[in-house]
């Protein structure tokens, strides 16, 4: 076997920066992701196991029936640990010492929608999800007025507000700016559009074409924390679709007016969809992720004369080859010793116009696989080639091997 030391302009480290697409659509409170619904598998009818919409983190318990399920467990004893989700008083109560305690996987995540009633007071409870903004929304002021907690679009605590989080692992490091689109339809009927033209994070009323409040700002969107904060309390059904009435998008008895304070109605915020509730309103978000992917890319050479032999049975010759006779190239064995013929031929495969006599002997290899060794010559990878390459002493080649870390 022939080894060859990498040089210092044969290895290449690269940082990729990658822009995945991602389009939710949120219908009769239900999540649906890039357009995939539940996968059907040879042993769970969601293979998965995580609802539409959602993406595992560590994508455990795929396709496992129910009693074969892996969990995460924690035996009581004096280090006091325990799960998040287990109260001080119930872990006193209800847990002996060496109990084990239990909790469940899959750990998923999807976005998550939540609207906030206007209010004379301080909010509180969930609402600090909102009010925990107040200091990141301020800070980007430079980039646009709107963003302003109190600011022209009104006093975010205590106006409506609707409130749209998008975890990390769904977009990466940031949400490519300029890409957020937001669309808000009635019987598949599109009664608003909001993009950010500007890429300066105000999302504006764009369409449909012919709608009122066209080049409204409704809100704003925070690229690097992966929220969307709609304030437009202007009715969408106004003008061409004002014979639509509205739907329960708060949750609450009556039906109110679409308008993108209620975008994105049944996405994880509790609101029942169905007839009655929310059926015929359906919301669609479309957004750019970031991901930053490091890459290794390394070349290797194989230079004219060089990997022209090789250990393979196949290589060496039998019989008699263009008329001369050859020694077998299978070692003699004894209980005397082990002896190989000294004179072993190698096989010509040259190719020749003709069957007979053969062509000119020429050493052939072909290079089927790339092995690559660390400093100590351990096998830490092998490069399949898909189709074995033919190495002749006159032919050189450079093969671009690339790893993404």
């Amino acid at each position: 076997m022939a080894y060859k030391k990498f040089k210092n302009n044969d290895i290449f480290y690269n940082t990729l920066e990658l822009h995945p697409e991602c389009d939710f659509v949120v219908y009769d409170s239900r999540i649906y992701l890039n357009d995939r619904g539940l996968i059907v598998g040879a042993s769970a009818s969601n293979a998965g196991d995580i609802p539409t919409g959602h993406v595992s983190l560590y994508e455990l318990n795929v396709d496992r029936t129910t009693g074969n399920k892996i969990y995460p467990y924690i035996t009581k004893n004096s280090s006091l640990s325990s799960f998040k989700t287990v109260t001080t008083s119930n872990f006193n109560s209800s847990f002996a010492y060496s109990d084990k305690i239990t909790s469940s996987y899959p750990m998923s995540s999807s976005i998550v929608r939540e609207f906030f009633a206007s209010t004379a007071t301080s909010r509180t409870g969930s609402a600090n999800h909102l009010t925990a903004l107040v200091n990141t929304l301020d800070y980007y002021q430079a980039m646009s007025n709107h963003y302003a907690f109190d600011g022209p679009l009104g006093d975010k605590g205590k106006q409506d507000v609707n409130l749209i989080s998008i975890p990390s692992i769904i977009f990466g490091s940031q949400i490519k700016k300029g890409t957020v689109d937001l669309r808000f339809y009635v019987s598949g009927t599109l009664i608003g559009q909001l993009t950010d033209p500007n890429r300066n994070g105000e999302l504006i009323q764009v369409g449909p074409s012919d709608s009122e409040e066209s080049g409204s700002v409704a809100g704003v969107v925070l690229y690097d924390e992966g929220f969307i904060i709609l304030t437009g309390s202007w009715n969408l059904s106004a003008g061409a679709y004002a014979n639509f009435a509205g739907e329960k998008y708060t949750g609450g008895a009556s039906a109110v007016a679409p308008k993108w304070i209620y975008f994105g109605a049944g996405a994880n915020d509790g609101i029942a969809g169905g007839t009655g509730n929310i059926y015929s309103s359906s919301f669609g978000l479309n957004f750019k992720g970031t991901t930053n992917v490091q890459t290794l890319t390394m070349f290797a050479h194989a230079q004219k004369g060089e990997f022209n032999h090789s250990n393979n049975p196949t290589f060496k010759a039998s019989g008699s080859d263009g008329g001369l006779p050859l020694h077998s190239p299978t070692p003699s064995t004894s209980s005397m010793g082990y002896v190989e013929a000294s004179n072993i031929g190698i096989r010509n495969i040259a190719s020749s116009s003709y069957p007979d006599p053969t062509g000119s002997f020429k050493k052939i290899t072909y290079i089927s696989s790339i092995g690559i060794y660390d400093d100590k010559k351990n096998l830490i990878g092998i490069a399949k080639i898909a189709t074995p390459v033919k190495k002749t002493e006159d032919r050189e080649f450079t093969f671009k091997l690339k790893l993404d870390i």
